[in-house]
């Protein structure tokens, strides 16, 4: 919000010096509605006297509770705004006085709704083989390149993941001789410590049953 510099200025032999933080200031309202600020009024010198007052566009729609403000340092100056139902917008100045008033300052007022800037249309590119009569062709050969067919994809993938085992019964045979070997090297002619056979030849079958069970899952698939 706007703030009122009282006597910032005494250095250059300014006394009651007036200035604002801006030369303009927008109080949004919709017509019909009146709303209250406060302006902040800080003095930078000896105590005085500051006159509030609106040009004639803005009398009738700007009051000031307090329109002589004693300002020793700083101080809030209460100001009732409304819009006439009428009326969109309203422009007008609210004077500032020092000095029993020997100076004068003003800043514009603008009271009303906030015109809505267009915001900029987003920029979309566009292919420019749009405009060349073989793109049709292009884009079919180009599918024919890169299937995006879900379905398909999952065929793929399921191959991909699918465990593939020989058609054979060459490797189980060849574990249940081994089992066989082992039994009688065990337990006929005692080449193996029992323990050890009979330990080996429970391997050997658990690693047969999981073939088995992998197998079956594999042709299943």
């Amino acid at each position: 919000m706007q703030q009122i510099h009282i006597n910032r200025n005494q250095s250059r032999n300014r006394i009651n010096s007036i200035e604002f933080d801006r030369p303009e200031i927008t109080i949004p309202l919709v017509p019909g509605n009146e709303c209250s600020i406060e302006l902040p009024i800080i003095n930078y010198g000896s105590p005085t006297h500051v006159y509030l007052s609106v040009s004639d566009e803005l009398r009738k729609n700007v009051r000031f509770l307090s329109d002589n403000v004693y300002v020793a340092n700083q101080e809030l100056a209460p100001v009732v705004i409304k819009l006439p139902s009428d009326l969109s917008t309203l422009e007008g100045e609210i004077k500032v006085t020092t000095g029993y008033g020997s100076l004068t300052e003003s800043f514009r007022v603008i009271i009303g709704e906030i015109p809505v800037e267009s915001k900029p249309r987003s920029v979309i590119d566009v292919d420019e083989r749009l405009g060349l009569s073989n793109y049709k062709q292009d884009r079919t050969s180009s599918r024919d390149d890169w299937d995006i067919d879900p379905s398909k994809n999952m065929d793929t993938n399921k191959r991909e993941i699918s465990f593939s085992f020989p058609d054979t019964f060459i490797l189980p045979l060849l574990m249940m001789l081994l089992v066989v070997v082992i039994l009688l090297a065990t337990f006929t002619f005692n080449w193996v410590n029992e323990m050890y056979g009979a330990l080996a030849v429970s391997i050997l079958i658990i690693i047969l049953m999981v073939y088995a069970v992998m197998h079956l899952l594999a042709k299943n698939n």
